[in-house]
């Protein structure tokens, strides 16, 4: 079990049909693939998708020195499933915690690696970084959704 988290273009989802027993909406982020994005070896790669255990994310997040960024009392800010804004803020937040992060570890190279968790960390700091910063600039409602 995981996440399933889509940085992008926020995306209402009607529920098939009119009538009064199916009245359902849910919101995403619409998927995208892009050539030149980050790419790690994964099923995702060059996506704006990742499919990160529930461990691995919150592992990676306590790493990186955003756990509290995107939890709060444990729980994932946004909900599971959930979504939240991407805003300027949090965009200068991960994009100083990926300078902190390389200055902390400036022997990493960014691949998965089982024997080192921080390797595995930074590939996951690189993409979320680089989708944060690609939906503020190409999306008018950019959003991290959580499915």
């Amino acid at each position: 079990m995981g996440y399933t988290f889509t940085i992008g273009e926020l995306e209402v989802i009607k529920s098939e049909g009119d009538g009064l027993d199916c009245p359902c909406i849910s919101f995403g982020a619409k998927g995208i693939s892009l050539k030149g994005s980050p790419a790690f070896g994964e099923p995702t790669d060059s996506t704006n998708e990742r499919w990160p255990s529930y461990c691995a994310w919150s592992d990676f997040l306590k790493d990186v020195e955003l756990y509290d960024v995107f939890y709060s009392d444990n729980h994932l800010i946004g909900g599971h499933p959930g979504i939240r804004l991407v805003t300027k803020d949090l965009q200068k937040i991960v994009s100083q915690r990926l300078i902190d992060f390389k200055t902390k570890h400036p022997e990493l190279k960014p691949i998965f690696d089982e024997e080192n968790k921080h390797a595995g960390s930074l590939c996951r700091l690189i993409w979320l970084d680089y989708w944060i910063e690609w939906a503020l600039i190409n999306c008018e409602t950019p959003v991290i959704a959580n499915t």
